[in-house]
């Protein structure tokens, strides 16, 4: 042991850590790529036609930063909701383009844009708008749907494309259109529109065996968590849809653990309306828990973080990745390290509850004690705020996509190393 941690220590002095960071990944959260991307339908190619694409394109980005459409209307106002707010963006929408070009789909001319990140973030940070991170937590949706008596849950195929080494990796759009259904489509197309990765369960014998399709109907959460253990979430939704009228009628539950934090009846003429209101709700409330303000002057709050269970190159590289691609937090750097024990400084700012939720978006930090906030109270003579968790990088690999156990409806691609809050590493 003892040779272990000089190693460990030799390779901390030597800094050879740069390509382990940027190997190490969360576990659990999903890191959500294409935020800054927006495809817009439109007539033609004329000037007119391009400069309202353009504020569409930015509209769609901003709904998926902020989590907020009364925001976004605020913001980027229609023509008929001209809006005289000191928010409301002045000029052309253009200076926040990167890049733009046309394509034909199925006939349709579309306007596909990517909008500049740092512009768009200078943009939000000047007028105090609190933004959600890239790192989002992904909602395993047990959809259950009853047609005039005919009663099915909307699931993914157990077959995996053969070049695929692990299931839970991206789908890309193609890949996934043998499986596209009419409410697999729109939960597809709305997850993308919000940002919000969403996975299906496969509801093969293994679910069968656990819960069935009557409990899933009756939103009785007991089974339903039960069968959830096998597939890596942090939230969970339920959904059953019937027929009511001419239209649809959708009761829903949404649940973290075993906290059911909200629920809702959703009534609409067609399916996509339904979705869309779905996708709409658990996106809001989620929105509302982890969107988080710049920092105004001296906002920044600083806390010391001890972490256990450090014991190797790996690990160190772990845990220093999955905080620094947290939202709240904006620089993260290593006081000391000492046999397995790392601790270090941490600038970040929002409320502490809001940190401690994005920490648990990765179940390989765990709570080392305390109260449920992972904070221990200050000593009298030192206000530091002082934070305790364990790391356990086996917990990740032990439900790491790739056991054959869930394929998700990815709403924009996934990449280890996009988005975050753009912590300094030092």
């Amino acid at each position: 042991m003892a040779q272990r941690i000089d190693r460990f220590r030799a390779g901390l002095l030597a800094g050879g850590l740069l390509l382990l960071l940027m190997l190490t990944g969360p576990a659990q959260a999903v890191v959500v790529d294409r935020l800054y991307q927006a495809v817009v339908p439109v007539e033609d190619t004329g000037a007119g036609a391009r400069d309202e694409a353009f504020r569409e394109a930015l509209r769609q980005v901003l709904l998926r930063l902020t989590g907020d459409p009364a925001e976004v209307r605020e913001l980027v106002p229609a023509a008929e909701e001209d809006s005289a707010t000191e928010r409301t963006l002045d000029g052309d929408a253009a200076r926040f383009i990167d890049a733009f070009s046309y394509r034909r789909n199925e006939g349709e001319l579309e306007l596909h844009a990517t909008l500049s990140a740092p512009a768009v973030g200078q943009m939000l940070a000047e007028r105090g708008v609190a933004v959600w991170g890239a790192n989002r937590p992904r909602v395993l949706v047990w959809f259950a749907v009853d047609d005039r008596g005919d009663r099915e849950l909307i699931h993914r195929e157990n077959t995996l494309p053969p070049f695929l080494e692990e299931p839970m990796q991206p789908l890309d759009r193609e890949a996934i259109a043998a499986e596209r259904g009419p409410w697999k489509e729109p939960l597809w197309a709305e997850s993308q529109r919000r940002g919000l990765p969403l996975a299906l369960p496969f509801h093969d014998e293994r679910d069968r065996a656990e819960v069935s399709l009557s409990e899933i109907w009756g939103l009785f959460d007991r089974p339903i968590k039960q069968a959830s253990r096998r597939y890596p979430h942090d939230l969970m939704a339920t959904v059953r849809v019937n027929r009511a009228g001419g239209g649809w009628r959708a009761r829903w539950q949404l649940w973290r653990g075993d906290e059911r934090v909200a629920d809702g009846v959703v009534r609409e003429n067609e399916r996509r309306m339904v979705v869309q209101q779905l996708v709409d709700a658990w996106a809001d409330r989620l929105a509302e828990r982890y969107a988080v303000a710049p920092p105004r002057g001296g906002d920044l709050r600083s806390a010391l973080m001890k972490v256990t269970g450090v014991e190797t190159l790996a690990s160190y590289a772990g845990v220093r990745r999955a905080l620094a691609g947290l939202e709240p937090i904006r620089s993260v750097q290593v006081k000391t390290v000492q046999q397995d024990h790392l601790t270090l400084d941490l600038a970040f700012n929002g409320d502490l509850s809001v940190l401690h939720d994005y920490i648990g978006l990765d179940e390989r930090l765990m709570l080392a004690g305390g109260p449920p906030d992972g904070a221990i109270p200050a000593d009298p003579e030192d206000d530091t705020l002082r934070l305790y968790y364990r790391w356990d990088g086996e917990r990740g690999s032990s439900m790491l996509p790739g056991r054959g156990e869930v394929q998700e409806i990815v709403p924009l691609d996934s990449a280890e190393d996009a988005g975050g809050s753009g912590a300094t590493l030092q």
